[in-house]
């Protein structure tokens, strides 16, 4: 487990949150899975929602209706940390992003932006205010991985090396598969999305720790979530992908002890 109490270095994942089209729904689902506490906003912020590992943030939950009455996809999305959020914006852009939104203020929690990539993803910027990011990772019901899945893995890996300030390194084996990092710290991958997968879109992958990785499949199922690929083990750990009732996607990991 990793804990944290100030706002994240420029350029590391620093909050999740899920855009659902059911937020009570999605809260129950995400409270048998993961055992998740939370804190709802008020109307004016159209009951965002914080959900917490204990008493550290983990993730959000908000709506897919927009102010204005603009749908957004029901899917889980990544924010990486900023310092200067109009720079990063404008930088991304330079890189060959289109901005989804730009930079806008929450209160006193910070600022946010969004952004898709030059391969079609779906990222965001958070530039922290009272709201530092998420307060664990790699704890059971916590965020562990982050992943993209690219239509060009080469085109993906130079943005983002580009605007994050990271190292890549390729991983050995027949997926075109890179790790990103700062240092010695490993904090995503990108890989080549295969035609045979059915035509995934590109998209930014969350990976959620959990103690007992087919319980968390049972759990899933008979909360109304569907399994897209069974528990499996891996190097890494065992793992499987889920669809929560409401159409989101994401990845469970058992985590080697």
């Amino acid at each position: 487990m990793t804990t944290f109490s100030q706002a994240k270095p420029a350029g590391r994942p620093t909050w999740i949150d899920l855009s659902t089209s059911d937020m009570d729904g999605a809260r129950a689902f995400y409270h048998a899975l993961f055992g998740w506490d939370y804190d709802i906003g008020g109307p004016e912020f159209a009951g965002y929602t914080t959900a917490r590992v204990g008493q550290r943030m983990a993730a959000g939950i908000g709506g897919n209706v927009g102010s204005e009455g603009a749908v957004f996809p029901v899917a889980w999305g990544l924010y990486f940390a900023s310092h200067d959020i109009e720079a990063d914006v404008a930088r991304a852009v330079e890189l060959g992003a289109t901005v989804l939104f730009p930079a806008m203020t929450v209160g006193d929690f910070g600022r946010m932006a969004g952004c898709v990539d030059p391969g079609g993803a779906v990222f965001g910027f958070w530039q922290a205010g009272q709201h530092i990011g998420a307060e664990v990772i790699d704890e059971p019901g916590s965020a562990a991985w982050f992943e993209l899945y690219a239509a060009d893995a080469k085109q993906s890996r130079d943005f983002y090396s580009a605007l994050l300030g990271a190292a890549v390194e390729a991983m050995p084996g027949d997926l075109e598969y890179y790790v990103l990092r700062h240092g010695d710290e490993q904090f995503g991958g990108i890989m080549q999305i295969d035609p045979a997968w059915g035509g995934m879109p590109p998209n930014w992958a969350i990976y959620f720790a959990v103690a007992d990785a087919d319980k968390a499949v049972d759990v899933a199922v008979s909360h109304g979530g569907q399994v897209l690929s069974a528990a499996e083990d891996t190097p890494f750990g065992r793992l499987a992908t889920l669809m929560d009732p409401y159409g989101a996607v994401f990845k469970i990991i058992q985590l080697p002890s």
